[in-house]
């Protein structure tokens, strides 16, 4: 990068100034991560925008500590100062620090700039992953579901207790086993519990506020949330809104436009998976096949486009993992298969 490029890219970025950061640290930002040494003092050319920065301690013995973080809006030009302190082993903001001191760092930028690591913008796919990753992802969004200035950590499996409920995070709360109206009975039971739709409109009615872009970017937030936090709590929001859309039949017609973003969405995210990334948690024959096979049978001859669009999603997963989800001429021979397991519908004979 020559040195006009340099300057243009310090004087529009945003920078993060991290200041006692122990030895061995590793530390990232969105996609990169480093193990920090003494002499590190923050991240310059920060692109305007979402991000999430990380970190977790290293033992003497090499363990890795627990992966914490916070994501983030920056602004052109803004400098958010952070300060390690070792007595809690996390960061301090500049709120808690000396408002003097803070703004000197402030003026004096420029003398921190060769402690400063650049954002890593080459190759610019690295970047772009990014976007594609969190592009629907919205200041109102973090704010409701991480209240707590975007701060995350890795939540393990508690062994079967609510993860939704763990403190300061608030993903969208709702049942997949009760996705009928209040008071139904009988047929109408029957028939929400089979296509989520139902639920679908009263989500976007509520607290997605009739956006389709607010039911992709809690997606999104929720992927990033398990991808880059580990966070468990994470990956059961993605599981359950994976669940609601791929339970759909009548919105499929109604909404077909968020179908085929949460397709984008959707292969986007398992473009960032190993092959084995599923092998423990999503296996075949389990979570997420048996969502993709309930969403290929679900999607109707009347949109041609959502169709070709799921098509192009059943190759990937097909290269990628190895999983048959059907398609097309399978959604022609089978009318339904048998519902079992976590989010199995209540059928009400009568």
């Amino acid at each position: 990068m020559d040195q006009e490029t340099a300057n243009a890219l310090f004087a529009r970025g945003a920078v993060l100034l991290f200041f006692d950061a122990p030895a061995k640290l590793e530390f990232g930002i969105d996609c990169s991560a480093w193990t920090i040494g003494p002499l590190f003092k923050g991240i310059k050319m920060i692109p305007p925008g979402l991000h999430f920065v990380y970190y977790s301690t290293t033992s003497k013995e090499g363990t890795s500590g627990l992966r914490m973080g916070f994501f983030k809006f920056f602004e052109s030009q803004e400098i958010v100062v952070k300060k390690w302190d070792l007595e809690i082993e996390d960061l301090r903001d500049g709120s808690e620090l000396d408002p003097d001191q803070v703004e000197r760092y402030k003026l004096n930028i420029r003398s921190f700039d060769p402690n400063l690591g650049a954002y890593p913008l080459h190759p610019p796919t690295i970047y772009q992953k990014w976007q594609r990753l969190t592009d629907k992802i919205t200041p109102l969004l973090l704010s409701r579901v991480l209240p707590q200035g975007g701060r995350v950590s890795h939540l393990p499996d508690r062994g079967g207790e609510d993860t939704d409920r763990e403190e300061g995070v608030a993903f969208a709360a709702f049942d997949l086993r009760k996705s009928f109206p209040p008071g139904a009975a009988g047929v109408e039971v029957t028939r929400w519990s089979l296509d989520k739709s139902w639920l679908l409109g009263k989500m976007m009615d509520g607290v997605w506020g009739s956006d389709p872009k607010n039911a992709l970017g809690e997606l999104q937030l929720a992927f990033a949330c398990l991808l880059f936090a580990q966070n468990f709590s994470g990956l059961e929001a993605w599981k359950r809104t994976v669940g609601l859309l791929c339970g759909c039949k009548e919105a499929l017609v109604e909404r077909t436009e968020l179908f085929v973003e949460f397709t984008n969405v959707l292969q986007t995210q398992l473009e960032e998976c190993p092959p084995d990334f599923f092998h423990d948690i999503l296996s075949e024959n389990n979570f997420l096949t048996h969502e993709l096979k309930t969403f290929s049978r679900n999607i109707p001859r009347t949109t041609p486009r959502l169709r070709a669009r799921f098509e192009s999603l059943r190759m990937f997963v097909k290269r990628r993992f190895d999983w048959d989800i059907g398609g097309e001429a399978r959604a022609e021979e089978e009318d339904e298969e048998d519902e079992d397991g976590e989010y199995a519908p209540v059928v009400v004979e009568m």
